[in-house]
């Protein structure tokens, strides 16, 4: 197949994307790009060779040239090929190959082909180099923006200030104080402070190391009041700003001051923020700073995308198996289509049929009857008896109805005989409470209880659980 695609490439005309101006993001021998796409449509043979015949019948017209000044514009304007098109010989040139014995008509894009730059080496470097140096004078001249502002950024047990064009500082925070602003945060004074790195020309070199005592340093010359120094750096597709700095605190491992190197990206989408700082080496860090404020200058926006001209190949069938390859394909594409799940019936009730609540999300309608079931107790006298000077009469539920109520008779009789003996002469009745949530109760009580004191012989109950 590679070597297929390879001298179906080769039979492409190939030129170089060259350009009268340099571009930060021109890969100039990426240009024209293609991607061969394997159709799942087909043609007859007839028609497939009467494509082929008419195409090179046809005399198409030479591609135009055009010294455009942006490779995205080419692209966007020339037409890709598509499986439907219709013939086109002007746009379009048609090749038969063969791919594992199986024979494709593949529709190649004409693309229009830009003058050949005649620019010499020495000429394309030097404006590599003007534009490389705009870039750069141009980002710094963003970047000014943020000339006496701090970033701030936690990491840990450190937070870390970066005071533009000044200097970036190491120290340990102060807990959030109740009322105040958690921006700036506020160092601890009881725990030492480094400095990373100075910007060229700001401050002086430090006289003491991190232990504070003093060491020697060598006269230098008094600082340029330059604008920092600052460079365009490149690394894949990202471009950004780099700015070196210098003189921070003695490092006790070294004995050379710290520095550190900062780095700013092209961010539409924060706002200005470190990214992140690690220490790279011993006492030497990296900073990334995002900002939306490079991506006003095209050279540090994330480059384009460039879509590649499609070379579509669709399967040549011989004119009798056309219907036979139709229906395969009708049968085919059902089988790949998705199986409708059979639906889930737990105890008569369809999951998912949206019978009580739709695919909308409607609330089920309030039954009528909702909220009238009795949620307090209940209490069903199963049997009494008046006392005996009020005559003895025992009234009994019979067993249908202790039966409706869930209750073994003998159960009842047991209960019936212990409250008797219990009342002696006074008047009893056995009661069954039902309360919601809670077991069912039997009670036998005693006439006259409820009036007589707590601690006397005749408060009495009989409690009963009825668990069955």
């Amino acid at each position: 197949m590679q070597q297929i695609i390879t001298a179906l490439l080769a039979s492409v005309p190939i030129v170089l994307a060259s350009q009268t101006v340099f571009s930060v993001h021109d890969d100039l021998l990426a240009f024209p790009q293609y991607e061969v796409v394997f159709s799942d449509s087909f043609i007859s043979d007839i028609e497939a060779k009467s494509i082929v015949e008419q195409a090179s019948a046809a005399v198409p017209e030479s591609p135009r040239s055009s010294d455009t000044k942006s490779i995205e514009s080419r692209v966007d304007d020339t037409p890709q090929a598509s499986a439907d098109n219709a013939f086109d010989p002007r746009h379009e040139t048609y090749e038969l190959m063969y791919l594992h014995g199986e024979q494709h008509l593949c529709t190649i894009p004409i693309v229009n082909i830009p003058t050949k730059n005649e620019t010499s080496k020495a000429e394309a470097r030097a404006a590599e180099q003007k534009e490389l140096a705009r870039a750069t004078n141009r980002g710094w001249e963003l970047l000014q923006e943020l000339d006496g502002g701090c970033l701030y950024f936690v990491s840990g047990w450190w937070s870390y200030a970066f005071c533009y064009n000044n200097e970036i500082t190491q120290f340990h925070q102060l807990p959030p104080q109740p009322g105040k602003p958690l921006l700036p945060p506020q160092p601890d004074p009881t725990t030492k402070q480094f400095v990373l790195g100075r910007a060229k020309g700001k401050g002086k070199p430090s006289k003491e190391d991190e232990w504070e005592k003093e060491i020697e340093v060598s006269k230098k010359k008094k600082a340029s009041e330059d604008p920092p120094k600052t460079e365009l750096q490149i690394k894949g597709d990202t471009r950004y700003l780099v700015q070196k700095m210098e003189g921070g605190t003695t490092c006790d491992l070294t004995g050379k001051p710290r520095r550190v190197e900062v780095q700013f990206h092209c961010n539409p989408h924060v706002t200005d923020r470190i990214g992140y700082i690690k220490e790279v080496t011993t006492c030497s860090y990296l900073m990334v700073v995002y900002t939306p404020r490079l991506c006003s200058d095209v050279a540090f926006q994330p480059p384009k995308v460039n879509k590649a001209h499609s070379i579509v190949c669709r399967a040549v069938v011989p004119e009798e198996d056309i219907q036979d390859r139709k229906e395969l394909k009708e049968i085919e594409s059902q089988l790949e289509a998705p199986q409708k799940e059979k639906p889930i019936n737990v105890g008569g009730v369809i999951l998912g049929a949206g019978k009580w609540i739709n695919k909308e999300g409607q609330r089920m309608p309030i039954p009528a009857n909702f909220g009238q079931e009795p949620t307090g107790r209940v209490v069903e006298v199963i049997a009494r008896a008046k006392s005996k000077l009020e005559g003895g009469k025992v009234e009994m539920a019979s067993d249908k109805e202790l039966a409706k109520l869930d209750l073994d008779p003998e159960m009842v009789e047991t209960v019936k005989k212990e409250v008797q003996k219990m009342a002696k002469e006074k008047g009893w009745k056995i009661e069954v409470v039902d309360a919601p949530g809670q077991i069912r109760e039997i009670l036998g009580i005693v006439d006259g209880d409820e009036d007589e004191p707590e601690d006397e012989e005749g408060s009495q109950e009989v409690f009963y659980k009825d668990e069955l």
